[in-house]
């Protein structure tokens, strides 16, 4: 995760000044062309050689860019907003994108929530928080994560206001993209892979700690509304993943306001369905027979 001694737009000042660099490049050389300090200045390339957009230099501690490097400071070049949608290309499959688009997948999540997920999905100690959320600060400035008229945090495919759905490409980017993407994005030296599925559970037992607040009565709980129905394309993207995994579809948590969603029919069928899985679930967990 990037250096928390920055925020997310002098990170982002000294990254596109590292991807523009014609010669090797340390410290003292980013800290000239940025106003940055050399020290704070050293310690971006370490997230951007992680995300590929850097490759070490010839001499100790500099650094040259990548051909995807190469390709955000062109885009930059052209124009700013050219050059953040370039960057949101290139980190759309990195593992921190994936777990906060995984997160995300309901709706907007909160910015704990977030954070939360990327602390997970990276392993890190708590003693990292900050570093996770610079991290969705940067998210935030590339778009790839939106913020809604409530406050909350949102994927930018899936923003609800018009305003943030991004526009095609130019045909430069785009022929650019299909020469450099073909080879699979690789997690950082030292990370896990990120928890999908199964630490989904552990973000919502964050979000629902118990009542800590002064007095003796909790306050009122709230009914919980059903989920909003999954467009067509982003359901069939997610039943293409998925391969229709019952697990996969059983470890999220399915609300009680989501059976409004059903007939009385299928209510009843449901109910039928659960009972003789548990009937079975029980005999198959019984003794053996010998």
């Amino acid at each position: 995760m990037p250096t928390p001694k920055l925020p997310a737009d002098q990170y982002l000042l000294v990254l596109v000044a590292a991807c523009s660099a014609v010669n090797p490049v340390g410290a003292a050389e980013l800290a000239a062309a940025t106003g940055v300090i050399a020290k704070n200045c050293g310690l971006v390339p370490v997230f951007a050689m992680d995300c590929g957009l850097l490759v070490k230099g010839h001499r100790r501690a500099t650094y040259l860019p990548s051909g995807k490097g190469r390709h955000i400071a062109r885009a930059f070049e052209r124009s700013e907003s050219e050059g953040r949608a370039a960057v949101r290309n290139k980190w759309k499959g990195r593992w921190f994108a994936r777990a906060v688009r995984e997160r995300c997948r309901y709706g907007p999540v909160s910015r704990e929530g977030l954070v939360a997920k990327l602390m997970t999905a990276a392993r890190a100690e708590e003693g990292r928080i900050k570093q996770a959320h610079v991290l969705l600060d940067l998210m935030v400035a590339v778009g790839l994560v939106t913020v809604e008229e409530s406050g909350e945090l949102h994927w930018y495919e899936g923003a609800s206001h018009p305003d943030s759905t991004p526009g095609p490409p130019s045909t430069d980017t785009a022929r650019e993209e299909a020469t450099q993407d073909g080879v699979q994005e690789e997690l950082p030296q030292g990370m896990d892979p990120p928890q999908t599925e199964g630490t989904d559970l552990g973000d919502r037992s964050q979000e629902r700690r118990p009542y800590q607040g002064e007095g003796s009565q909790p306050p009122a709980s709230e009914v919980p509304h059903p989920r909003g129905e999954v467009p067509d394309g982003e359901q069939a993207a997610e039943d293409a993943n998925t391969e229709q995994d019952l697990l996969s579809l059983l470890l999220p948590p399915i609300l009680l306001a989501d059976l409004t969603r059903l007939t009385s029919t299928e209510v009843l069928e449901l109910h039928r369905h659960l009972r003789a899985v548990t009937a079975l679930t029980t005999k198959l967990r019984g003794h053996r027979i010998t």
